[in-house]
């Protein structure tokens, strides 16, 4: 959505960008009736002239037909005033819609940070990029953590030690032809919208952007992470995941599972929900730890969907003392 108060030409000039300029011109029929003027006008002449004179006129049509065909498919025009400046020009048309210019900047950012921080980092960044609608301005400031990828369980469970992450035993059991893949810990970000180190964060990065003279470009802070969301590992076989994780959440709080069609299944004595998403097709099963501060979900993938059987087996070692 944009700002109510944005100005009527904004938007007139913005419907203007989501006009092609490449369009083809076609002139043919007019090239080739001037062909059959000047054949008729030459009719009194030898067959030797006329036939001279058609094959110049032809190739004459062709070039002309050429010329204008790359006239057409050219998109940048500039007019400039007395001074050299560029007062009017062509824009190429836009190609996607507002989210998905936002998710592909967004991509294109992180795929990037991901090659400049270290495993255990998180940065708060700012893209700078006028074609951002104001929804994406509105809130500026994005996080990205880069999580260390464990590739075997003994990995993981020194990280969930070391920053006292939600436990997650490796499972007893899981399906014939599933292996470890990997396992990591995300954080939740910090500071969070509107608080004053959010805005002191904005500022500085706002004002390197304004100091640049990119049109496009990205402006992050290396930023300390302050509390642990979540621990998780998926296990593959061939194209195919199992994701188990275990999310932190504070003890008294509800917790809630969005889903269509579920059942109850109990487990070594603890109550468990078996759920389906109707959306992705996979399902899930759920439950929470007895301290009630940890929240588990195992979820299979569709294309080799577990049986009961086999989400509660996974589970009973996950629970097991």
């Amino acid at each position: 959505m944009r700002d109510s108060g944005q100005p009527e030409q904004d938007r007139i000039l913005r419907s203007m960008e989501l006009h092609s300029v490449e369009e083809e011109v076609d002139v043919t029929p007019a090239i080739m009736h001037k062909v059959r003027q000047i054949h008729q006008k030459k009719q009194g002449r030898n067959a030797g002239n006329r036939k001279k004179t058609l094959i110049i006129a032809m190739l004459t049509a062709i070039l002309i037909l050429s010329s204008i065909s790359v006239y057409a498919r050219q998109y940048l025009i500039q007019i400039k005033n007395k001074e050299g400046e560029v007062i009017l020009s062509t824009i190429k048309p836009w190609k996607y819609s507002e989210s998905e210019y936002n998710a592909k900047r967004i991509k294109e950012t992180e795929e990037e940070l991901s090659k400049r921080l270290k495993p255990g980092e998180q940065a708060v960044y700012y893209i700078k990029d006028q074609h951002l609608t104001s929804s994406t301005k509105k809130y500026p400031l994005n996080y990205f953590y880069m999580a260390t990828k464990h590739p075997n369980y003994q990995e993981l469970a020194k990280e969930i030690e070391e920053k006292s992450a939600p436990l997650l035993r490796e499972p007893d059991y899981v399906p014939e032809g599933y292996r470890f893949d990997f396992g990591r810990i995300q954080i939740r970000n910090e500071p969070v919208w509107g608080t004053p180190e959010y805005e002191s964060l904005l500022n500085e990065l706002k004002e390197q952007a304004g100091k640049s003279d990119e049109e496009q470009g990205l402006f992050y802070k290396i930023v300390p992470w302050f509390e642990i969301a979540s621990t998780g590992m998926e296990y593959r076989k061939g194209e195919n995941r199992i994701t188990i994780l275990a999310f932190a959440r504070k003890k008294g709080s509800k917790a809630g599972v969005l889903t269509n069609e579920a059942v109850k299944l109990t487990v070594n004595g603890k109550e468990m929900i078996l759920s389906a998403n109707s959306t992705t097709e996979t399902r899930s099963l759920t439950w929470l730890s007895d301290s009630e501060e940890i929240l588990y979900v195992i979820t299979d993938d569709p294309k080799d969907p577990l049986s009961k059987d086999e989400f509660a087996k996974i589970a009973a070692g996950l629970i097991s003392e």
